[in-house]
């Protein structure tokens, strides 16, 4: 399933959160660690993987780090089919 136009950002948050609590079983870490680690209450990990809340680059990043996971990997998705060649200058 790729991003379309037709995705709202409560559907991106949802299929982005799945990926999140499904890289958090695979480390075997709980809802608790995670948040401990981040700063965050094990609620707002909850509320970031049900899709519920947006998470914030800055703190995406952290979470990736933690869980040991490329940010890409959560992302692949919504960035399959883009190259190297995008540029963030115009």
């Amino acid at each position: 399933m790729s991003e379309t136009r037709s995705d709202t950002p409560a559907q991106i948050n949802t299929r982005i959160g799945k990926r999140i609590r499904t890289a958090r079983k695979t480390r075997g870490m709980s809802q608790t660690q995670l948040g401990d680690a981040l700063g965050v209450s094990f609620q707002q990990i909850g509320k970031y993987e049900s899709g519920l809340n947006t998470i914030s680059v800055p703190t995406f990043l952290t979470l990736c780090r933690v869980l040991r996971v490329r940010p890409a990997t959560i992302l692949e998705e919504f960035v399959a089919g883009q190259t190297s060649q995008t540029s963030l200058h115009a």
